[in-house]
C-alpha cells in the first residue's frame, strides 16, 4: 500500500495491512486503522482523493472485520487486596523514580492515573495543601479540588 498513490488506495489495500494482525495484535491493528483513516481523510480534504474513506470503521470495515472486542478479550488486572496495600505502599517508598512517586500520589489522592500523569506543578498549592485539576482534564469536565495530606505533598515534591 505504501507505494500506491493515495488517490488509488482501496478497501482491499487497507485490509491487506489489517488482516494479518487483526486477531493477534488487535489493539495495534485498530490504532493503525484509525491512523490510515485520518491520513485518507486529510488527503480527501486536500482533494488528493475522491470517494468514501476505505479505512472508515462504521458502516464499512465493521461489516468486513470482526469487532475488536470480539477478537481481543479485555483482561483486567486483579486489585491488590487491601490488607497487602501497606506493604506495597512501603515498597513503593523504597524505590527511586517518578513512577513510584506517582503511584504513591495516586493512592493517597484516589485520582485517575491520567490526572496524576499529566499533573502540573502550577496546579498544586503547597501553602493551601490542595491540588486543583482543571476541568479539561477531568472525565466529568468540571474542575476538581483535591485536598493533599503531608504524605501526598511529599510525593509531589513539597
Amino acid at each position: 500500500m505504501g507505494s500506491r498513490p493515495i488517490g488509488q488506495v482501496q478497501t482491499e489495500d487497507v485490509l491487506s495491512v489489517l488482516r494479518p494482525i487483526w486477531e493477534t495484535t488487535t489493539e495495534t491493528a485498530s490504532r493503525i486503522r484509525g491512523r490510515i483513516e485520518r491520513i485518507l481523510d486529510y488527503a480527501h480534504s486536500h482533494h488528493w482523493r475522491e470517494g468514501d474513506n476505505p479505512a472508515r470503521w462504521r458502516g464499512h470495515l465493521a461489516n468486513i472485520l470482526p469487532k475488536p472486542t470480539a477478537v481481543a478479550k479485555v483482561v483486567h488486572h486483579a486489585a491488590i487486596p487491601y490488607r497487602d496495600l501497606p506493604a506495597v505502599f512501603t515498597q513503593l517508598g523504597r524505590q527511586d523514580g517518578s513512577a513510584a512517586l506517582a503511584a504513591r500520589f495516586l493512592c493517597l489522592t484516589a485520582a485517575r492515573s491520567g490526572e496524576v500523569r499529566h499533573a502540573l506543578w502550577s496546579e498544586i498549592d503547597f501553602g493551601k495543601q490542595i491540588w486543583v485539576v482543571p476541568a479539561e482534564r477531568m472525565k466529568a469536565k468540571r474542575e476538581h479540588r483535591v485536598p493533599l495530606t503531608a504524605s501526598a505533598l511529599m510525593c509531589s515534591g513539597g
